[in-house]
């Protein structure tokens, strides 16, 4: 009787190790299983604007992160992303997007000439850069009742180009419909704070200016400052201070800031679609119809 039951406790022993053994392997399984279909999924929602193409897809049962290799985001036919991996976290299930996402992105790289980015992406192709390559991370939040979109970490370190950085609320966002949620983020009233720092962009740009009108560099920064000077000279005291923080920025200071208050009604769409970066001149005109203050430090 007594052999029978450290027979019994031997078992039970023995079951418990296996079980704690075979529930994390089974656990894992499902849980890549499910991470699959959800990424699929997920993709899926975005057929009728990009096409996105990934290779492998895992889950970490331990800190819950959710990790997605070799993607690449196509549209129009053409390729205009790349990332080797994006690190999935903090991740709230809904429609047709998570309502709470971060993640963090290694080896991506962007293909400026793309005719996705239009003459905005013409123009950085013309400075020199024909892709860039970045990582960082971003994180948002989305929600149902209150219908915000939230971008409450954006870090993006963009190799010899800037680092970018800041936060974003745009309001009545949330849609069932995807092409709509993407509208309304673009469209609706916004606020932010933009920071973009300086990490070769700037010496790039007074390079190519300088070949085209073949000039000295220092030469290209004193003409800069007088054109200028001289778009400032009948300006309202806003687009002034405007002004000054841009050739601050250009001439002293290593980072320029964007702030969009919510009370200015004005969208992502309205702000950037303001501001033209496909040439000299048409962005120092730009400034002046620039609701958006501006700041270098």
């Amino acid at each position: 009787m007594a052999l029978s039951k450290k027979k019994t406790i031997l078992f039970i022993v023995i079951f418990l190790i296996l079980l704690l053994i075979i529930l994390p392997i089974a656990a894992y399984f499902i849980a890549n299983t499910n991470a699959k279909s959800n990424v699929a999924d997920f993709t899926n929602n975005f057929k009728s604007i990009c096409d996105i193409k990934y290779g492998n897809v895992s889950y970490n049962i331990l800190n819950r992160h959710l990790i997605v290799e070799d993607i690449s985001l196509n549209c129009n036919n053409e390729k205009i992303a790349d990332l080797k991996k994006a690190e999935f976290n903090h991740i709230v299930r809904s429609n047709p997007v998570p309502a709470n996402l971060q993640v963090d992105i290694t080896g991506g790289t962007l293909y400026n000439k793309a005719s996705f980015f239009k003459d905005y992406g013409k123009a950085v192709a013309d400075a020199g850069y024909d892709k860039i390559d970045f990582q960082g991370r971003i994180s948002y939040t989305l929600g149902k009742a209150s219908k915000e979109f939230k971008i409450v970490t954006l870090n993006i370190l963009a190799s010899d180009f800037g680092l970018i950085q800041g936060d974003v609320k745009v309001i009545n966002a949330y849609d069932k419909d995807i092409k709509n949620l993407i509208n309304n983020i673009q469209n609706n009233n916004a606020s932010f704070f933009i920071t973009f720092t300086d990490k070769g962009l700037k010496n790039k740009m007074f390079e190519k200016v300088a070949s085209v009108f073949e000039l000295e560099p220092d030469n290209v920064k004193t003409r800069a400052s007088n054109a200028i000077y001289k778009r400032s000279l009948n300006a309202d005291n806003f687009t002034k201070a405007n002004y000054h923080q841009l050739e601050k920025f250009l001439l002293s200071s290593d980072s320029i800031s964007l702030k969009l208050n919510a009370d200015d009604n004005m969208s992502i769409s309205n702000t950037f679609n303001t501001l033209d970066f496909t040439g000299y001149r048409k962005l120092l005109n730009s400034f002046k119809e620039l609701k958006v203050e501006v700041i270098a430090k």
